[in-house]
């Protein structure tokens, strides 16, 4: 399998979503119309595990069809770049047909991929989880990191707490996105490194939005916050332990975009289409922030002023194998067997 790069392409013009809503039932039409043809001539070569077609299906005209990929995402600022891309027309210039699904837990998505989905957002120790489980992911492309100057999640506790420091975390009550991925554990990676038996903190889980209600009935004791629950939260008083991600190392990716392996090298095409509209979508959100944060609004429902305001991720769309590798240590260094994975396992075009 050749390594596959990024690809340079203009912008075209912006569509409005009608437009696009029906260029796109048109090619839907088109392609059943296809299908059937070539089913009563030569017999459907078509599968029957449900997932998308490839992009070796011809239009009557000549032209290649749009594949279909269905994308599993988080509704937050970290799915920036895939509606900019939607909504600009980049992933239809790359031929492209997709549809977007919000998921509360992306964690419970790699078991679908291949089947359900053709890519989604993912994190480290999802996919590494489920590379030891013996499922066929891998990474496909970069998305958004940690830094020292824009902490991609804080760990927030209330203002009369008396919590000082992380070390004040044992026998308390942590309330999280998910439990099983980067996030908690960060946090409970850096509590083991200040001396804290990880057992002993009791992690719930809570959707980002009513994390900052847990922390102000006092139902939680600290909060791992994303944005813009983050500024809400300091805003209101509360105070910021510090970045979970920083006691591993940084930067460091927070997220990225996960496939089926086999999927995806049987679509090396399909999944340079979708790397090259990231980075087309990205250009844009440099060029275009004020336009992009209306988009943002559009898709997470924030309210206008929020969304204008929200500090934004810093995206990175390449993919860290090295990353993967500090993962795998951490894991290790807490006490889970992982078997045998290894990094360059993990990634699309590692030894390729």
């Amino acid at each position: 399998m050749p390594r596959l790069s990024p690809l340079g392409s203009s912008r075209p013009d912006a569509r409005t979503t009608a437009e696009r809503g029906q260029s796109r039932r048109g090619r839907l039409v088109a392609m059943v119309l296809a299908v059937v043809l070539l089913g009563a001539a030569c017999g459907d070569s078509g599968g029957t595990d449900g997932t998308a077609g490839t992009s070796d299906t011809t239009a009557g005209d000549g032209t290649a069809e749009a594949t279909e990929v269905r994308i599993a995402y988080v509704p937050a600022t970290t799915g920036l770049l895939l509606h900019v891309a939607e909504q600009q027309g980049y992933f239809e210039e790359n031929g492209l047909d997709v549809t977007l699904t919000p998921a509360a837990n992306i964690s419970e998505i790699p078991p679908t991929l291949g089947r359900q989905f053709e890519i989604s957002l993912g994190t480290a120790t999802d996919l590494i989880r489920a590379a030891n489980g013996g499922l066929d992911v891998v990474q496909v492309q970069g998305n958004t990191n940690s830094t020292e100057d824009n902490p991609f999640v804080q760990l927030i506790v209330g203002k009369d707490s008396g919590i000082e420091d992380v070390s004040g975390l044992e026998g308390k009550r942590v309330a999280s996105p998910t439990l099983t991925g980067v996030i908690h554990v960060a946090t409970l990676y850096w509590a083991q490194q200040e001396g804290v038996d990880p057992s002993s903190i009791e992690g719930v889980q809570v959707p980002p939005p009513n994390l900052p209600d847990q922390l102000n009935a006092g139902q939680a004791d600290a909060v791992e916050a994303l944005e813009p629950f983050a500024s809400q939260l300091l805003a209101a008083g509360h105070e910021s332990l510090g970045d979970p991600f920083a006691a591993i190392r940084l930067p460091l990716a927070t997220n990225f975009w996960i496939a089926n392996g086999e999927w995806a090298g049987e679509n090396g095409d399909v999944v340079e289409g979708f790397r090259t509209s990231l980075e087309q979508a990205l250009e844009f959100v440099e060029e275009n922030e004020p336009e992009a944060r209306t988009i943002l609004q559009g898709y997470t429902d924030m309210p206008p002023q929020v969304a204008e305001r929200v500090p934004l991720p810093t995206f990175n769309l390449e993919i860290w194998p090295d990353d993967l590798a500090t993962w795998i240590d951490v894991l290790e260094e807490m006490g889970e067997d992982i078997g045998d994975v290894e990094a360059d396992q993990l990634v699309l075009d590692a030894g390729e």
